[in-house]
């Protein structure tokens, strides 16, 4: 009976989680079409753009590693609940900015919050779910993401276009809201630790695997394309005609193309080499954005923003099982702190890189950057991966 019991929790667990991180990647992404056009309109140029992007990435590489640290020690839940109210006051405070500098201090409070939440969500899903199950409860997990992130910029096109911007940022607040209450009721257990005395705990240790050391790159080039979708897309499209809705259509296309593909690939690294996986996201996603700045129609930008978001959704999930595959739950948070801290190198320098280039170049310019970028950068990641790991029996996922 009680075997029975465990399962019903556990799966209600994986329910609350779902659907916990959808209400906070909603509240993260209704702002994302609308605060390039807000900036803009308080002042800000194309360069402030992306240095509000490094601002937020700096927020996180400074405190990614020590509360990697702490959610080993802690739990992944109570660094995930501050993270959410963070995520909740952010939106409410954009409604103050009068300036261009006013933003900056938001942005940084906004990088915490992600730092604290959606890494942490994805091992609390990792370690909640039976081995058997933990690929599809994974995919499920980055399912959840994709669908909060595909309403989210939906809602805020819309809103903003009817009501003003002011509403849409009051929408996020709500729906980071609803995401801490539902948290909030997860049950989370924390595990003993492994004991094993070989396993890389430290910073040092951890990047000196080339397992973790080849997705931290991975994450790099993510990050940088990741950027310039979401600072730089918005600025091209209502270059070449779209208004606020219509950008919002093309970043739904997206989220829905991310999310349709998300769970089967959580399934398939059961099968797939998920560095296969990852390295051919990466790639693919490279070459639409390539696509998308010489194109014109929005049935076409559509289109290619659909395959984006496939390439994208591949990568995501199996980045992220490729990590957590290949470290031990009692330093997980810290190989997964190593992997993010690339992506907010990342986030730090190539939004200002990009800035300058849109700056010269326009937005189009700073979009193909970003794809020559990544086709570049691919061949470091295909050597460092295949490079054998410290620890040689560590299984490689």
């Amino acid at each position: 009976m009680e075997p029975t019991s465990n399962r019903t929790r556990l799966t209600k667990k994986i329910a609350l989680i779902s659907l916990a991180i959808f209400f906070a990647d909603a509240s993260h992404s209704t702002v994302i079409p609308i605060f390039p056009g807000f900036a803009q309109d308080i002042g800000a140029s194309l360069s402030m753009l992306g240095s509000y992007g490094s601002a937020s990435a700096l927020t996180m590489l400074l405190f990614s590693f020590p509360l990697g640290r702490l959610s080993d020690r802690y739990g992944r839940k109570k660094m995930m609940m501050p993270g959410l109210v963070l995520m909740i006051l952010v939106p409410l405070t954009y409604t103050l900015a009068s300036s261009p500098v006013s933003i900056y201090p938001i942005r940084m409070i906004l990088g915490l919050a992600l730092g604290l939440t959606f890494g942490n969500g994805f091992l609390l899903m990792t370690e909640s779910s039976d081995p058997e199950t933990r690929n599809t409860a994974q995919g499920l997990y980055m399912t959840s993401m994709g669908i909060g992130f595909t309403v989210g910029p939906l809602i805020g096109g819309f809103t903003t276009k009817l009501y003003g911007s002011s509403f849409a940022f009051m929408i996020s607040s709500v729906f980071g809201v609803i995401s801490l209450l539902l948290l909030y009721f997860v049950d989370e257990t924390k595990s003993k630790p492994s004991g094993k005395k070989d396993a890389p705990t430290s910073f040092f240790g951890s990047i000196r695997d080339p397992k973790i050391f080849s997705g931290g790159v991975a994450n790099f080039l993510n990050s940088l394309m990741y950027n310039a979708v979401t600072l730089f897309f918005p600025v091209y499209g209502a270059g070449i005609g779209f208004d606020e809705s219509q950008i919002g259509t093309a970043f739904t296309a997206r989220g829905l193309a991310s999310t349709g593909v998300r769970l089967p690939v959580g399934a398939f690294t059961k099968h797939v080499s998920a560095l296969v996986l990852m390295v051919a996201g990466l790639l693919v996603s490279s070459l639409t954005i390539f696509s998308v700045s010489a194109s014109t129609g929005l049935v076409l930008v559509s289109v290619l923003m659909g395959l984006q978001g496939i390439a994208y959704g591949v990568y995501l999930t199996s980045g992220n099982v490729y990590v957590a595959g290949n470290s031990e739950e009692d330093n997980r948070g810290t190989a997964m702190a190593v992997y993010s801290m690339f992506g907010n190198l990342s986030g730090i320098i190539n939004p200002l890189i990009l800035g300058f280039i849109a700056e010269t170049y326009g937005a189009q310019g700073a979009l193909k950057f970003s794809s020559v970028i990544t086709l570049l950068g691919l061949i470091l990641v295909y050597i460092l991966a295949s490079r054998k790991p410290v620890d040689a029996a560590k299984k490689s996922v």
